[in-house]
Parts: C-alpha cells; sequence; structure tokens
C-alpha cells in the first residue's frame, strides 16, 4: 500500500474519489509522521471523512508503509452535538461494511487482512468495530471487549473526556479504569469544531505532557482539532486547505461557490417569536421548499414551533417538525429519520413544503441541505455552522439566510459575542452578504465575535493522581466537569431515566430497596435517557421557573437554585445500593430514575411545563439490545402503545392471587401463554409510540420463538416475561458477586479457566507488541488471576452451596454452571456457602501469589509488584485499596494448582501498604498504561468467561 492507494480507497467505500484536502492530509501525515493538529476545511468538504483517512493510516502502519505508531487502534471522533455522535456512528459502519464485504484483491480488502492482523481475527471476523458511548451501570456499558480491536468510536465530550480522566459518567467505578486505558492509549481523538471544547482540548493537552511514560512502547493519544472556523494552533502542524486546486474540482467547487445570500432583521425580545414564525411561513410558500428555523434555546424553539403549528400554514406545508438533542435517542431517531428523509442532501425532490425548526443540534456534522434558513443571531462562528445547513450541495440558486436579532440585553448561551455579531452584520449585509463557503473564507471579520473562552483550570499532577483511585475514589475527589467546560460555566451534565413502576397504588413512592429492585430487574439503557444540565434539572424538581437551556454547554456563570421540594429521584450510592434524593443533593454526571409522572418530557424532548406523566420505554431500549422482556403490571399496554385486553389483567390477578406453589406455577404459564396469544395478532402501535411496527414484529418473534422465563419470585418488582439474554463476549459476566462473577451456563474447572485466560492475554499482549518482559507478567497474573477461589467456601459456592460436594470434586471450579439469569439461586448458593458478604477471591489470589514468589527457588523473572496488581485488580478493585471485608475468624486455604503448591492463611485487613504499590507503579508504568496492562488481563478473563471457558 501506499497514500496514492487512497484514492481507490475512497472510491471504494464511497463511491466517489477524495477531495483534495484529505488525499493531502493522508500524504503529509505520512511523511511527518505525526497527526495534524488542526484540519480547517469549509463545512461541506467532507471533515467527517477524516474517519477513513485514519483507518487508511492504520492499514499502512500495520504493513509498515507508514510510520510505526502513526496508526493508531482507537479512532475517536468526538463532536457535542448529540444527534451528531448517531450520523459519525452511520459513517464509521459505512466504512466498516465496505471492509466486510471487499472482494479479495482490492484495496479494501488488503486495508481488512491488515486490521484484523492487529488482533489475529480470521477471515470473515469484523475487520473494523464501530462503536458509539453509552451509559448504563451494568456491564452493557461495555463498548469494546478488548484493547487490540481496531474501532471507531463516537461520542460527545461527556462521554469520551469523562472516561478518559477515569470517571466516566454513567459508568461503573469498576469499569472506569477500563475506559480510561481504551481511550487514553492508542488513540487518536479528533474533536470536530474543536472552538467548542477548548477546556477538553487543554486538558487532554497536559495529561498527555503529564503522563509520559514509555515503557509500554505504545503511542500517546493525538489530538486532531476539525474545524470550518479554525483558530491557530500552537502545537502540531496544520493541514492547509488549498482553494485552488479545490476550485478544479467539480463537486468542490460548486459546493464552495454554492449560492446564499443574508439579509439581516431587527427584531425584539417579544416579538421575535412571531417574525421568525412569519418569516418561516412565508418561505414555505414555495413549492418544494425546506426551511430549516434555528434558535439558540431549547425554550425558544419549543415557542417558535408552537407558533407555527398555530398559524394557519400555507396549503403546502406538508409538516412542521422539531429538533432537539435534550431528548431520548428512542424519541429522538424517529424524528431524525424523518428529517433526514425530507431535508437529508441525497433527499429525493418533492413538490412539498416542510418547516423544521432547530436548537444548535444541527449545527455539526449532520448532513441536511436546506432551501431556505431563518436563524436567530448567535456568535459568527455558529453561524458559519449554520450556513453550512443549507444549499450543502450546491444545488439550488437562489438559497436565502435570513438572520433575526432580539436585541436582548443579557443575550443567553452567547452573550455579548452574538450583539457584536449582530452590530457587524446589521452594517455588512445592508445589501445582502454572500454566505457561500468560498465568500466566509475571506470576509473581513472583526475580533470578539465569537464566544469567549471559558476559563481554563490548570491540570495538576495530583488531580490526575486522584481520578486514577477509581476503587475507592478519593473522599475529597476533584471535580471533573471544569477540566471538561471551564470554570464558571453552568455546564455540569446529568443523566435521566423516566420509569414507571417507582409509586404505589397511593401514589407514594416506594422504599429506596423496592424501587431500586424494579429499576435493577431491568437495568436502565443509554436508548431511554436525557442528558440535561444540572441546573435545568434543579428547578424543575424544586417547581422554580424553567431554566434556560440550549443543545450547547455554552453558559455564562448562572447560579444554582436554592429551596426545598418533596420531589425526590432515585440514585445509585457508591455501596451500589439505590438511594431516594433531592435535588439539591445531585452532582454533575449523576445518572438518575424518576417516576414517569412527574412528566417534564415530551414526544419532541425536554418539556419542564409539561405535567403529564412520561411514556416509559425501558421495554423498547431492551430490545433494541437484542433482549425481549416485558414488566408484566397494569401499565404494560399503554408503554407498547396498544390497548391490553381484559383477559391479561385478569390472568395477572390470578397469578398474584395464587398461593399453592404448584397453582402458582400453572397460573404463571397461563399469564405467559396470554401475553403470547395477545401480541400473536396484527398489531399497529398507536400514534405517537416509539414503538414500530417492526419493533412489535419483533418482540412478537422473540417471544413466540424463544426460550421464554418466567421471573415473578420477587413480591417487591412485577413479575418478568424475558427471553434469555444473548449476550456479547464481554458483556456476558455481571461482578456484582462473588457468584455473579462465577457463574456461566456449564461448569468450567479452575486449570481450564487459568489456562485460557493466560493464553488470551498472552495473544493480546503480543499484538499489541507489548515488550517481552511485560508479556510475560502479563501472562503469569492471568494464569494466577483466580487462585483464590480454591477457598473450601468459594468452592461449597461453586457447587451451589454443599461443601460435601465441594470436597467429592476431583478439581475444583472456577465456574459454577449455575444460569446467569437466575440471581436467586446464585444468591442462595452464596448464602449457604458461609462466604462473608462481599468476600473477594482476588485478595486470596495475591495472597496465594505472594506465597508462591516467596517459595520459588530463584527471583522471579520480572515486576513483582505489577503481577500482584494485575491479579488484585482483576475486577477493579485495589485501585489503590481493595474494599474492607467482615470475616471473621482465621482461615487457610491450600492451593494445589498447576505451579502452585503453598498452604497460606487469608487476609483479614485491608493492606494498607497496596496503596503505596499502586502510586509507584503509575509512576513507573504511567497512570493510563497501568490502567492499559490491568485491562488486557481483565478483558481476556470476561472474553473468555463469556464465551464457556
Amino acid at each position: 500500500m501506499n497514500v496514492g492507494d487512497f484514492d481507490s480507497f475512497m472510491r471504494q467505500v464511497h463511491g466517489h474519489p477524495p477531495f483534495p484536502w484529505q488525499s493531502q492530509v493522508v500524504t503529509e501525515a505520512v511523511e511527518r509522521g505525526a497527526w495534524p493538529a488542526l484540519v480547517d476545511a469549509p463545512t461541506g468538504l467532507g471533515k467527517t471523512s477524516m474517519l477513513d483517512i485514519a483507518v487508511f493510516l492504520l492499514a499502512m502502519s500495520a504493513g509498515g508503509e507508514a510510520p510505526v505508531g502513526l496508526g493508531r487502534r482507537r479512532i475517536y471522533m468526538v463532536v457535542d452535538r448529540r444527534i451528531v455522535v448517531d450520523q459519525a456512528e452511520q459513517h464509521g459502519r459505512l466504512i466498516a461494511d465496505a471492509l466486510d464485504e471487499a472482494e479479495r484483491g482490492t484495496i479494501c480488502w488488503e486495508t481488512a487482512e491488515r486490521l484484523r492482523s492487529l488482533s489475529s481475527a480470521r477471515e470473515g471476523d469484523p475487520a473494523l468495530r464501530v462503536v458509539k458511548m453509552r451509559g448504563g451501570t451494568t456491564w452493557d456499558a461495555a463498548w469494546l471487549s478488548r484493547p487490540d480491536l481496531p474501532a471507531i468510536v463516537t461520542g460527545t465530550v461527556d462521554q469520551v473526556g469523562s472516561r478518559l480522566f477515569f470517571r466516566g459518567y454513567g459508568v461503573s467505578a469498576r469499569r472506569r479504569p477500563i475506559d480510561a486505558a481504551l481511550v487514553g492509549t492508542d488513540s487518536v481523538i479528533m474533536i470536530d469544531e474543536a472552538h467548542l471544547a477548548q477546556a477538553f482540548t487543554a486538558a487532554l493537552a497536559s495529561a498527555s505532557e503529564l503522563d509520559s511514560s514509555e515503557v509500554l512502547g505504545l503511542p500517546s493519544t493525538s489530538i486532531v482539532h476539525l474545524s470550518a472556523t479554525a483558530v491557530e494552533q500552537s502545537d502540531g502542524w496544520s493541514a492547509q486547505f488549498d482553494e485552488e486546486a479545490h476550485r478544479l474540482n467539480v463537486t468542490a467547487d460548486r459546493r464552495l461557490r454554492a449560492a446564499k445570500t443574508l439579509s439581516f432583521v431587527d427584531s425584539s425580545e417579544k416579538t421575535i417569536v412571531k417574525e421568525v414564525a412569519g418569516r418561516a411561513a412565508e418561505l414555505a410558500s414555495r413549492p418544494g421548499a425546506r426551511v430549516l428555523v434555528v434558535c439558540n434555546t431549547v425554550n425558544r424553539a419549543r415557542e417558535v414551533h408552537d407558533a407555527l403549528i398555530s398559524r394557519k400554514k400555507p396549503s403546502c406545508v406538508a409538516e412542521t417538525m422539531l429538533l432537539m438533542g435534550r431528548s431520548r435517542p428512542l424519541d429522538r431517531e424517529r424524528i431524525a429519520e424523518r428529517v433526514t428523509e425530507l431535508f437529508g442532501a441525497e433527499r429525493e425532490q418533492t413538490p412539498v413544503s416542510v418547516i423544521l425548526v432547530a436548537t444548535q443540534t444541527i449545527e455539526v456534522g449532520i448532513d441536511l441541505d436546506a432551501t431556505d434558513m431563518v436563524t436567530e443571531t448567535a456568535a459568527w462562528d455558529a453561524l458559519v455552522q449554520r450556513f453550512g445547513r443549507v444549499n450543502r450541495r450546491g444545488d439550488f440558486s437562489d438559497a436565502t439566510v435570513t438572520v433575526v436579532e432580539d436585541n436582548a440585553e443579557k443575550p443567553p448561551v452567547y452573550g455579548q459575542a452574538k450583539s457584536r455579531t449582530a452590530a457587524f452584520l446589521r452594517a455588512a449585509a445592508c445589501d445582502r452578504l454572500d454566505v457561500s463557503p468560498l465568500a466566509l473564507r475571506h470576509v473581513d471579520v472583526p475580533s470578539g465575535l465569537t464566544a469567549e473562552p471559558p476559563l481554563l483550570p490548570v491540570l495538576l499532577p495530583a488531580q490526575l493522581d486522584a481520578w486514577a483511585r477509581t476503587g475507592p475514589a478519593p473522599s475529597n475527589d476533584p471535580p471533573l466537569d471544569p477540566y471538561l467546560h471551564g470554570i464558571k460555566k453552568a455546564t455540569a451534565q446529568v443523566t435521566v431515566a423516566w420509569r414507571d413502576g417507582l409509586v404505589d397504588a397511593m401514589g407514594e413512592l416506594l422504599s429506596a430497596r423496592e424501587a431500586g429492585a424494579a429499576v435493577d430487574a431491568l437495568p436502565v439503557r443509554s436508548e431511554e435517557c436525557a442528558e440535561l444540565s444540572l441546573r435545568a434539572v434543579r428547578d424543575w424538581l424544586l417547581n422554580k421557573k424553567p431554566s434556560v437551556m440550549a443543545d450547547v454547554d455554552e453558559f455564562g456563570d448562572i447560579p444554582f437554585s436554592e429551596g426545598e421540594s418533596d420531589a425526590r429521584v432515585l440514585r445509585r450510592a457508591a455501596d451500589a445500593d439505590w438511594q431516594w434524593v433531592a435535588a439539591a443533593a445531585l452532582r454533575p454526571g449523576d445518572a438518575i430514575v424518576v417516576p414517569s409522572r412527574y412528566g417534564g418530557l415530551d414526544r419532541f424532548g425536554w418539556n419542564p411545563v409539561d405535567h403529564e406523566s412520561v411514556r416509559d420505554v425501558a421495554e423498547l431500549a431492551s430490545l433494541r439490545r437484542g433482549r425481549a422482556v416485558l414488566r408484566l403490571d397494569p401499565g404494560l399496554g399503554d408503554r407498547l402503545g396498544l390497548e391490553s385486553p381484559p383477559v391479561l389483567a385478569e390472568s395477572r390477578a390470578a397469578w398474584l392471587n395464587a398461593e399453592d406453589p404448584a397453582e402458582r406455577e400453572e397460573v404463571a404459564q397461563h399469564l405467559v401463554e396470554t401475553v403470547r396469544e395477545w401480541l400473536s395478532g396484527e398489531i399497529v402501535p398507536a400514534d405517537g409510540s416509539p414503538w414500530t411496527a417492526e419493533d412489535l414484529t419483533d418482540l412478537r418473534k422473540a417471544l413466540s420463538q424463544g426460550a421464554v422465563v418466567f421471573d415473578g419470585d420477587d413480591a417487591s418488582t412485577p413479575p418478568l416475561l424475558h427471553t434469555s439474554s444473548p449476550r456479547k463476549a464481554w458483556q456476558g459476566v455481571d461482578e456484582g458477586t462473588p457468584a455473579d462473577s462465577s457463574s456461566l451456563n456449564r461448569r468450567v474447572s479452575l486449570a481450564d479457566h487459568l489456562k485460557a485466560v493466560a493464553a488470551r492475554s498472552g495473544q493480546i499482549a503480543d499484538n499489541l507488541g507489548l515488550p517481552q518482559e511485560l508479556s510475560r507478567v502479563i501472562v503469569d497474573a492471568a494464569r494466577w488471576h483466580d487462585l483464590g477461589k480454591v477457598d473450601r467456601r468459594f468452592q461449597a459456592m461453586l457447587f451451589g452451596g454443599s461443601e460435601i460436594a465441594a470436597e467429592l470434586a476431583e478439581e475444583p471450579l472456577a465456574k459454577s454452571g449455575m444460569p446467569q439469569d437466575d440471581r436467586a439461586q446464585r444468591l442462595r448458593a452464596l448464602r449457604l456457602s458461609g462466604l462473608p458478604r462481599g468476600a473477594r477471591h482476588e485478595a486470596w489470589s495475591e495472597t496465594i501469589v505472594a506465597a508462591h514468589l516467596q517459595s520459588l527457588e530463584e527471583l522471579y523473572p520480572g515486576d513483582e509488584d505489577l503481577l500482584r496488581h494485575l491479579v488484585a485488580s482483576h475486577h477493579g478493585h485495589d485501585r489503590p485499596l481493595l474494599p474492607p471485608v467482615d470475616d471473621p475468624g482465621t482461615h487457610t486455604v491450600d492451593a494445589d494448582v498447576e505451579d502452585v503448591h503453598v498452604h497460606v492463611s487469608l487476609p483479614t485487613g485491608v493492606r494498607l501498604a497496596d496503596a503505596d504499590r499502586f502510586v509507584e507503579l503509575n509512576a513507573r508504568y504511567g497512570r493510563w498504561g497501568l490502567a492499559l496492562l490491568e485491562t488486557i488481563v481483565r478483558c481476556a478473563d470476561m472474553t473468555v468467561s463469556s464465551e464457556g471457558s
């Protein structure tokens, strides 16, 4: 392969050649052996294809034609617009599909084979993973199974940044080191419109300088700023945009010269809604018009949308839509699909007209092509992004942009930059202003028209050291939000899910234990959550006047509201127990669950003045993840958008009233058949339901064809009807209790499990090209990581709680064979075994390993401290301490597995020396380097376990 093959690569993937700037980036990156710090290309000229460039360079590095370390296994596209994250993911999937479907001998086939070689994958395996950052507190939050896999990852600043700094929002504490390692090593992070994320980019640069250990030999994180409104970068080289070369390219020239003229209109805060709605309706009176209205806040977007709906629309207007990022993905995706159908650049032209009212969510990356635009004044850089959504392909001869100024004294979101931009446009647009991409590159823009950059806190080693401590986190944990968004910005985010079943028949909140059990029965998925500002949620819970909120996190210094309210929300505490908390207790990054009856959301998204009960979409989120689950409560029909038959309520009542176990089992089976029969016919969801007919068909097939489990033993939660959970390799291990992490659908001996995990760890280490001495330590840690399971009580637990069965067994087990879905059976075995609450077999494993090392005749030929740490931390603890366990009495174990033959006393207290060891290892291997070494062992353990070994 050589740089000239990039032309063929783009033609095979996308059906067209690259733009000149894209080919130049490939050539110059190979020549320099480094990524550009800045890519400055006009909007509409394919900045998202930096993903294609990154994949191609990775293949060249894998084959030796590009410098080692130029290509990176993990390619991140960070876009601080929630809907655009979805579109970037779609672009990545287009690349991945082209690689997997490539014909032998083509450049795509060669690229795919090289990417597979990076992880020892076989022909036919996916060459490139494409994943989107997800939240959640279970292992379903995992987004990549192994650190040697090539992947494209999309996410927002909060999603990627919080994971990089060991504080993943909505991620379990034990998962955080894995996520940090996957973001912070062997990666290139591309930040679209990086001027919107200056605090994050500054924190990234500081972290790279403060953690530069090269012991692992892997490239550190590279940062690429993508922008159509670029600011100068002091470090690294910039990819230049050659205008003349692009004017010789027919497609590029048409897009650069795409005609669009701007007119400026003065209005007021009282009249702007009427002004904007009136002008949009007038533009939409033309046949085939696609009018895009952009507002600066969610509040105003709703007002304009309502005004357009209430006024008498022109007869040719087919629809008036509202699109915002502050919504649940399951609600937003149906609107986004319709928006793409009607406004997408590749749409089919029709005579009907459509109006789309949107927030800043459309500014970056989303491929819309409106015929006209009406927009509020914003900061200049934001307006440039909006102009790029009009006549994007250059197919229209008379596209118009109308900028309306409300002359607010204290403009929200953009502050005085908005007012100064209005003054500039008021003068510049008196005879209409050409805002084609080519013209914009030559506009003499005065200073002060872009939003003032946030105050950037200085990142110190002490902050990184504190964040690296994930188990347990320090009590005085430094706040992360200022390093993602800057100081004095009311930008802190919380993630909110709405659920039924959290109140009793009288409308009172259930106890935290009962409510938490109801949530855990059907874990929260990111698809059912909305990301909202902390201040907006607090104001809503306190019944305050709704605070102004936009789809960008660029607010001024706004104090939080104070007050008291009876409203409580459910939040998981540090000890994994659920608790009801008040508004004042909410913190940045919290993931909360609120009762559906609180309202606050409609089909378009966040609406704090709407008090109607919110539709619970937990079943739909689970189905989209591949698992059919139904909560058999009175609200089931409403959640599915269907009318429940009376027989369903009767069957459920019969089950609740059955006391005899045999009768109860018979009635339960009848309840299952009733549900199946209800869903067996032709079913159509009600208008406004997020469920599609295809969703309901998939649900019916899953419940009629698969093995269905009825789970109704816990009286505190509604009975569940679900299929066995088909999990991906790394998602099949729940580390909540010893029984959870040691359960598979078949028994596995300890010796076989240790051998398999050691082999997988060695394979990953070799694929990453780690030094041989480090690979040796990793493999040894993997083949000894579960030695603590030889404890008699632990073995009894693995044999269903029977100490006699454990004693009679020929060899110790690693996995019990108890069904993963039968949590009750696993907990019963745990109780009968006598294992103390919270017992950690990894603590016992480390004790055995330490004794084994002392028994060796010759010194261990590796880093003993690292070895012991990797064993002790293989479930995410011991960073820097293992959790305390009340284990009375003295206990010993005889470890006689493979080459280990020792008799030891088990530890009875927390080893404080582990904290000193943790500090030394972070200094030796780097904070992200140590996390990566842990990740190799942990991912090997999880993938091997869920594969049945």
